[in-house]
């Protein structure tokens, strides 16, 4: 079994400059095979397992075949779109990273004054991230949850909705460490009505395996919590490094969660993964890396070569290709890549879109089928490729067969 390599101090902080989401590394990447940490340098938090996991073989990448997807511009002009929401009457709310919130229409047109001007401290990786929609907004819980990184930390925010703006309402969870790295961002609503939390390791890879720190995991909110004020949500997973996309998949309703592997400063750049999330289960960072997790869950599928997944969703609308698959976002890949499962089990990962438009953030299916995409090419990682970046694109699912 290899075991990892201490890195100097002052290696550490030539690379942290270049990690997280562009996946940048000085350092050739891993193979497929597991890399453990000595459990030594591990706090005793580190010792709470999940059920073993027997190792999966990842799906292999395979070119777009048959039938392409319908792909169209709807917006351009935008400062690194983080994510989006849909509101119940059509319309999207859209996060930029730099504190401001958008609203399309439900036709697509985007509106030129904001709905909200956000504080917030976005250094590094940080800033205006996630976005999510009250359940029981059309019934009158006219609520939006924003995800924000603030000089103390990150926070789930809560803002009240009233005509074509948003009002600072509460604050929903702080306590959750930040940095210029991995403050993961997403959350979202699920089947459940609970909302869902997600969050990196900020940097301190020790803290994913700490069951003292909110970081490092996927969180639980009830809507008690989520419309009040909570200090101490439910750990619902942990031993995550940097997850960005979380999603359900259509009538089992299992949580899938994509992760950003090690960057260089935190091992071999590689290993992203894809995991059907299990509540209580532990997904072994930074302990354990590859497809091969020992008494951790073991993901459902692994990228040796680096792509930064960030957002996910299932195509639930049916009467496409792709109903039932998981489309996700990769951002140091520039594409899409649709999964197929069979059950737990990916048995085909298509690449999409491959470097047409960039990096890309955030997808969303909106009412109508369609899947709505973010670029990330005016972030620090990334550059322009057309005149209108940031932008919006509007990708429709090739019909059943």
């Amino acid at each position: 079994m290899t075991r990892r390599i201490a890195i100097l101090p002052a290696v550490v902080g030539v690379l942290v400059s270049g990690c997280g989401e562009n996946g940048r590394s000085s350092v050739a990447p891993s193979s497929a095979a597991s890399t453990r940490t000595p459990a030594a340098t591990l706090s005793p938090a580190s010792t709470a397992t999940a059920t073993p996991a027997p190792a999966r073989r990842s799906a292999r990448l395979a070119r777009a075949e048959g039938p392409r997807p319908a792909v169209r511009v709807i917006a351009g002009g935008l400062e690194v779109p983080w994510d989006i929401a849909f509101l119940p009457d059509g319309r999207a709310l859209v996060t930029e990273r730099p504190g401001r919130v958008r609203i399309m229409s439900a036709r697509g047109r985007l509106r030129s004054s904001p709905a909200a001007r956000v504080r917030t401290q976005a250094r590094g990786e940080g800033g205006l991230l996630g976005v999510a929609i009250d359940p029981a907004f059309a019934a009158g819980r006219r609520f939006v949850y924003l995800y924000v990184t603030t000089a103390s930390g990150m926070q789930v925010q809560r803002w009240r909705m009233r005509g074509n703006r948003l009002r600072r309402d509460g604050l929903v969870l702080g306590g959750i460490a930040a940095g210029s790295i991995h403050d993961s961002g997403r959350l979202r609503f699920g089947p459940d009505r609970r909302l869902y939390v997600a969050t990196g390791d900020a940097g301190r890879r020790r803290l994913a395996q700490d069951r003292s720190s909110l970081n490092g995991k996927i969180l639980r909110l009830t809507p008690r919590q989520y419309r009040g004020r909570t200090r101490r949500p439910e750990i619902y997973a942990l031993g995550l490094r940097n997850p960005q996309g979380l999603a359900w998949q259509p009538r089992s309703n299992r949580l899938v969660a994509t992760d950003h592997g090690p960057s260089g400063f935190d091992g071999p750049s590689g290993d992203d993964e894809v995991n059907v999330i299990r509540r209580g289960g532990n997904y072994g960072w930074p302990v354990v890396r590859g497809r091969d997790h020992g008494r951790f869950e073991a993901p459902a599928q692994v990228y040796g070569r680096t792509i930064a997944p960030s957002g996910a969703t299932f195509v639930a609308r049916r009467g496409s290709a792709w109903t039932g698959d998981l489309v996700l976002a990769a951002l140091k890949g520039r594409e899409l890549h649709r999964l197929r499962f069979d059950g737990t089990r990916v048995t085909r990962d298509e690449t999409l879109l491959a470097g047409r438009y960039g990096r890309l953030r955030a997808v969303v299916e909106a009412p109508d089928g369609a899947l709505w995409v973010t670029t990330s090419n005016r972030d620090q990682y990334g550059s322009p490729v057309g005149a209108r970046d940031d932008r919006i694109l509007r990708v429709r699912p090739p019909a059943a067969r």
